[in-house]
């Protein structure tokens, strides 16, 4: 773990030289974090021989497991910096959060499935289930890729390359969703749509004794414990009490799951469906970071319960999150996988160019219909990481436009998870799809009974989200025209 992160910091020395040395980047409007990473890729990927590259690789492997972390240490200090919205308000946002992150993903098997019937299917013998690759590798990501490979090599549906193509679809998703969301972002900014990043003269990135903000405001005195230590103690044990509900969760459910059903087993390739459809998987699949955002939630509650809530400083805990994510960035992009075997290249490519036109459509056109006006735009962008990567992409691209979260946006994202994480992309109905539908009724049918349930769910976002724009004041982060 040392030399890992004494990586990452060497990785954001040099980051932060070329966006000072260089004006296009920050015209560009990309952080000394991103560059960062991009340098930390090249360098793992590259060979700078033997000893050299086998360092990098365990390096690599040590970030690989810090994005997921990272972002639970991040959710742990939003509700304990800020209060949350009213009820009634959240509740319609993470609604339409939710029902947006259904569009997105199950309109990805639908273009997906159009796309295999209409020019794969009429030149190339494939199965009718190659059509899910955009979702297994855009919205699952690799770790669904390696999951829905056994799955395509079940004798009902036998695409043996189907690990392969996964693999490869979530690596290129990785790579592409990085790269066209910076274009997306100076089409916005440009556009108006968003406010105009702050540039290093606005953040004083030049040395400037009167630009330095105090962190670790004295909540309390020295010769106790030092201030700062105070604010890293309220988002550790934040933090602690996210993992404890995770486990709390999962276990109480498994075992009110076994007392139901004791002795229930599965068999071969099918236990990929029936572990998915348990109670217990679905409070797994339910990432970390969702329990650290109530575990903030609870630490704030108590102390103001006991009229310590002024102990938290707002300013510090801000500060030690935006350096969580900076190290997120490094670390996620810099553990992007590359390599991965090609096959069926000329229906991969049909399928990933589907699969990017959809995602940048979910972007630029339905999330300004279907999501909260103040923050359409930074929840897209979350939303189009996730669809084309990792919740880690998300928020990557999100810190270009929205350093400090202050937006809401990851709230409504963190709050909306639990509605789709356990069924789509990746979930118990990207499985079952395979297994029991798409090989057993015409690919036609599917295609288009898929399309008009998305189609469908797109109408009513859109008619919720013009109600709640009549009944719901603007927030404070209102900037779009």
């Amino acid at each position: 773990m040392i030399p890992a992160f004494i990586f990452i910091a060497v990785l954001l020395l040099l980051g932060i030289g070329l966006r000072l040395r260089f004006p296009i980047f920050r015209w560009l409007f990309i952080p000394a974090s991103v560059l960062a990473g991009l340098l930390g890729l090249l360098i793992v990927q590259i060979n700078l021989g033997d000893t050299i590259s086998r360092y990098t690789s365990e390096w690599s492997t040590t970030l690989g497991s810090w994005p997921g972390f990272l972002i639970a240490v991040i959710f742990a200090g939003m509700l304990l910096e800020r209060k949350p919205a009213p009820l009634l308000q959240s509740v319609s946002r993470v609604g339409r959060q939710g029902l947006m992150v259904w569009v997105i993903v199950l309109g990805e098997t639908a273009v997906g499935l159009l796309a295999t019937w209409l020019f794969i299917k009429p030149f190339f013998d494939v199965p009718n289930s190659i059509g899910t690759l955009i979702e297994t590798g855009f919205a699952g990501g690799h770790g669904t890729a390696a999951a829905m490979g056994e799955v395509f090599a079940h004798p009902t549906i036998n695409l043996t390359s189907g690990l392969d193509l996964g693999i490869l679809m979530a690596t290129c998703g990785l790579i592409y969703g990085l790269v066209s969301g910076i274009l997306w972002i100076n089409l916005a900014v440009r556009g108006g749509w968003i406010a105009k990043p702050a540039t290093d003269g606005d953040r004083h990135d030049s040395a400037d004794p009167h630009a330095n903000l105090p962190i670790g405001h004295a909540r309390i005195g020295k010769e106790t414990i030092d201030p700062l230590l105070l604010q890293v103690l309220w988002l550790a044990i934040a933090f602690g009490i996210g993992i404890g509900l995770q486990m709390l969760v999962t276990s109480m459910v498994g075992f009110l799951e076994d007392m139901v059903q004791p002795g229930m087993t599965a068999v071969e390739v099918e236990n990929q469906l029936n572990d998915r459809m348990t109670l217990q998987s679905i409070a797994g699949s339910f990432p970390l970071f969702i329990y650290t955002l109530f575990g903030g939630w609870i630490v704030r509650i108590t102390l103001g319960a006991f009229g310590y809530d002024r102990a938290i400083d707002r300013e510090t805990i801000n500060r030690l999150t935006s350096t969580a994510m900076d190290i997120l960035i490094v670390a996620a992009i810099t553990t992007l996988n590359i390599t991965a075997v090609a096959t069926l290249i000329i229906p991969f490519t049909i399928l990933f160019v589907f699969g990017a036109i959809w995602t940048g459509f979910c972007l630029m056109v339905l999330a300004r219909r279907m999501l909260p006006r103040e923050h359409w735009f930074e929840l897209g962008l979350i939303n189009y990481g996730m669809s084309t990567g990792t919740t880690a992409t998300g928020f990557v691209l999100l810190r270009l436009i929205d350093p400090e979260l202050e937006s809401g946006a990851a709230e409504d994202y963190a709050l909306a998870a639990p509605l789709s994480s356990p069924f789509i992309g990746g979930g118990m109905i990207t499985v079952a799809l395979p297994l029991l539908v798409l090989e057993r009724l015409p690919l036609a049918a599917t295609a288009l009974g898929l399309c008009l349930v998305v189609a469908v769910l797109i109408m009513i976002g859109q008619r919720w989200n013009t109600s709640a724009e009549r009944t719901e004041p603007l927030g404070k982060s209102e900037h779009t025209k």
